[in-house]
C-alpha cells in the first residue's frame, strides 16, 4: 500500500518548477503586448508625409516635408536645453502647428540673417511625433492669440487639435527601451525553458549550488533514501537526516551534505509586511572549501531550531556567528586550500 505521507523530493521539485513557469509566462505576455502598444515600427520607419496637412492625428511618428511654414514667435527648451520653435501653416481655414528644432531651421537658412530665418521656413524635412496639445502648446496658443487680437477659443476652433512635435521625438530612448524589452523577453524565455525542462526531468534541478548536476542527481537519490528511512528531525519544511540538510520550502529545494559543512549561522534581514515590520533570517552554510549556501526566509524560532538540530548531529559543525568563529573558520579553509595545493603539486611531480 502506498504511503500517502511519504515525502518525495522529485515531486516537490516538479511543483516548484510549475510555479516558476508562471512569472516568465506573465512577463512574456506583458512584454510582447508592450511591443504592440508602443509604436516601435512607426518609430524605426516614420510615415513619410508631404505637407503638414497630410498628417493624420492617429499617426505616431512622421517624417514631414513642408513647403512653407510661418514662425509664431515662440520658442521652448526641453530638459536637455535643446531649443525648439513653434511654426504654423494655414490651409482651407485650418491652422496646423509644428514644433521644430531651432538648429535644423538655422542650418537650412544658414546664409540668411537670423530674422529672415525665423520668419518662415521653406522646403524643410523633419521627423516628429504627433501629439495632443500639452501645457507648452496651450501657453503658446494663449500668447499667440493675444498677439493676433483673437481669443484662445477662436484660435483653438481653427486649429487641428494635434501638434507635430520634434521635441517629443526621442528615437534613442525608444530604441533603448526596445532593447531592454527584447532582453527581458529572452531572459524570461530562458527561465521558462529551464523550468519546463526541470519539471520534466527533476534531476536537472540544482539542489546544491556548489555541486555539479551529476552530483546533484546522486544527492537527491541519497537524500530520498534517508527520508524514506523516516529517521530525521522535521522543522516545518526542513528535514535534517543523519547526513543531509534538506529544505523543501515553497521557494525551492535545497540539499546540503552535512559532511561538507564546517560553519552554520543565521543573519537577520528587516522586511516590511502589511501593517507590521518583520525580521526574517537567512541560514548561511559555509563548507570546508569556502563555498557558501544561503537558505532564505526563515523565522527567528525556525532558524534557531534548525541550527540547534544541526549542532546535535555527529558532525563537528561550528554554529553561531562571531568574529572569533569567523577567524577560526577562515584558518580551517586556508589550511584546506594549502593541503589541496600540496596534494596537487605532489601529483604533478609524480606524473
Amino acid at each position: 500500500m502506498e504511503n500517502l505521507d511519504r515525502i518525495v523530493i522529485l515531486d516537490h521539485i516538479k511543483t516548484i518548477c510549475k510555479r516558476r513557469c508562471i512569472l516568465p509566462v506573465v512577463a512574456i505576455i506583458i512584454l510582447v503586448a508592450l511591443l504592440f502598444i508602443v509604436p516601435y515600427a512607426s518609430l524605426l520607419s516614420p510615415k513619410k508625409v508631404d505637407g503638414i496637412f497630410n498628417v493624420n492625428e492617429k499617426d505616431d511618428f512622421v517624417e514631414v516635408s513642408t513647403k512653407q511654414m510661418n514662425y509664431t514667435g515662440y520658442d521652448v527648451k526641453n530638459g536637455m536645453g535643446t531649443k525648439f520653435s513653434y511654426y504654423y501653416s494655414i490651409q482651407n481655414g485650418k491652422c496646423a502647428f509644428a514644433l521644430i528644432p531651432y538648429d535644423l531651421v538655422q542650418a537650412k537658412g544658414k546664409d540668411l540673417p537670423e530674422d529672415a530665418v525665423k520668419q518662415k521656413i521653406k522646403d524643410l524635412t523633419f521627423k516628429a511625433k504627433v501629439i495632443k496639445p500639452d501645457s507648452s502648446y496651450n501657453k503658446m496658443i494663449s500668447m499667440f492669440a493675444k498677439d493676433l487680437n483673437w481669443t484662445e477659443d477662436d484660435l483653438n476652433d481653427i486649429s487641428t487639435g494635434w501638434v507635430v512635435s520634434s521635441a517629443n521625438y526621442h528615437p534613442y530612448r525608444y530604441i533603448f527601451s526596445l532593447i531592454i524589452i527584447i532582453l527581458f523577453i529572452g531572459l524570461a524565455i530562458v527561465r521558462l525553458i529551464n523550468s519546463i525542462r526541470c519539471c520534466k526531468d527533476p534531476y536537472r534541478f540544482k539542489v546544491c549550488s556548489y555541486l555539479s548536476k551529476e552530483e546533484c542527481r546522486e544527492l537527491i537519490n541519497e537524500a530520498q533514501e534517508e527520508l524514506d528511512s523516516e529517521n530525521y528531525l522535521q522543522i516545518n519544511a526542513t528535514y535534517i537526516t543523519e547526513n543531509y540538510y534538506i529544505d523543501l520550502d515553497t521557494s525551492g529545494a535545497f540539499i546540503i551534505p552535512l559532511k561538507d559543512v564546517i560553519w552554520v549561522f543565521r543573519l537577520g534581514r528587516r522586511g516590511v509586511d502589511i501593517g507590521k515590520h518583520s525580521l526574517t533570517y537567512t541560514i548561511n552554510f559555509i563548507t570546508r572549501d569556502g563555498e557558501v549556501m544561503k537558505i532564505p526566509r526563515k523565522s527567528s524560532d525556525e532558524a534557531m531550531a534548525i541550527i540547534k538540530s544541526i549542532k546535535a548531529t555527529e558532525y563537528e559543525i561550528i554554529t553561531g556567528h562571531s568574529d572569533e568563529k569567523m577567524r577560526r573558520v577562515a584558518a580551517i579553509i586556508e589550511g584546506r586550500e594549502e593541503e589541496n595545493s600540496e596534494e596537487a603539486s605532489k601529483e604533478k611531480t609524480e606524473e
